[in-house]
């Protein structure tokens, strides 16, 4: 697992808030009609590229909203300049983000009856 910078991390929510704050302001609703939210921006550690990772309000379009986003990045990433304070913008690249789908996947198998027979097991082993 690769650490991030504290400054990454700061870097990566000041370009999340306004991303957040642009698409609320329906600066691009003319291209992408679908409801999502962003639930992460990584921005690489030069700054040269940002992964900004998203979940719709409709998981069958994950992928449609995700292509259209990344067909629209650079006019997203020329917006972005204008309200952001930094040097140089970074490219960005939109990703579906999986991680709820994985905790979900986690969490049945937690509940699963081998899991809850094995707990179960080494509960009476403990007494």
């Amino acid at each position: 697992m690769k650490t991030v910078s504290k400054r990454q991390y700061q870097v990566g929510e000041v370009i999340k808030r306004a991303l957040s704050s642009m698409f609320r302001e329906g600066l691009f609703d003319h291209k992408i009609k679908d409801f999502f939210s962003i639930t992460e921006v990584s921005p690489s550690p030069g700054y040269q590229t940002a992964w900004v990772f998203i979940s719709a309000l409709d998981p069958t379009k994950n992928e449609e909203i995700v292509k259209k986003l990344n067909s629209i990045a650079s006019e997203i990433r020329y917006e972005l300049a204008h309200k952001l304070d930094m040097r140089s913008t970074p490219a960005l690249i939109f990703k579906f983000d999986n991680s709820l789908d994985y905790a979900n996947r986690i969490d049945e198998l937690l509940n699963s009856p081998e899991v809850k027979k094995d707990l179960e097991r080494t509960d009476d082993i403990e007494e």
